[in-house]
């Protein structure tokens, strides 16, 4: 199961650098459309706002978590025992996994309302923006998997993602 979880955090930290450079490539296309032909790509800043970006940052929410990438204060941290550390790291997983529990619950009923009602911006061209709605729920939820099996695992360093997301 752990292994699962941590290939799974690393293939979405992937997917994630590849909705930057998807973006980065249609903004770009976009952008030479606009200056060099008079002719911009229709509905970018829509599929950038509703795709790209929701994908890059809530995809890759577990990976972060599991890489020790998220930000931390240490400052009465380093001043206690070292039991007392261990106290408070399984206290911050548990805050924080019902922290993302509630993110989760919520935007699955955004994203269950927004697919119930064909969710889509109006445009040049209609883009239906419904699926990515589901991105954050998913995202949320496997974090709270990171969370929860790091609380019941015991030990904060059993289980780990690399610093890259390289292998898969």
């Amino acid at each position: 199961m752990v292994k699962l979880v941590e290939r799974l955090t690393r293939l979405l930290a992937w997917l994630a650098g590849l909705a930057v450079l998807l973006m980065m490539f249609h903004v770009m296309i976009d952008v030479l459309g606009k200056y060099l032909f008079s002719a911009p790509l229709p509905g970018t800043a829509e599929v950038v706002a509703a795709y790209y970006m929701i994908g890059a940052v809530f995809l890759p929410l577990a990976w972060v978590e599991l890489s020790g990438g998220s930000i931390v204060v240490e400052v009465i941290y380093e001043k206690v025992p070292e039991r007392a550390q261990k106290v408070m790291l399984t206290l911050a997983d548990i805050v924080s996994a019902v922290y993302y529990s509630v993110l989760a619950w919520f935007s699955w009923g955004v994203a269950k309302h927004a697919y119930k009602v064909n969710e889509s911006v109006d445009g040049i061209w209609r883009i239906t923006t419904w699926p990515a709605k589901f991105l954050l729920p998913f995202g949320f939820f496997l974090v709270v998997v990171v969370l929860v099996m790091r609380v019941f695992m015991g030990e904060r360093n059993r289980m780990t993602a690399t610093h890259s997301a390289v292998e898969i």
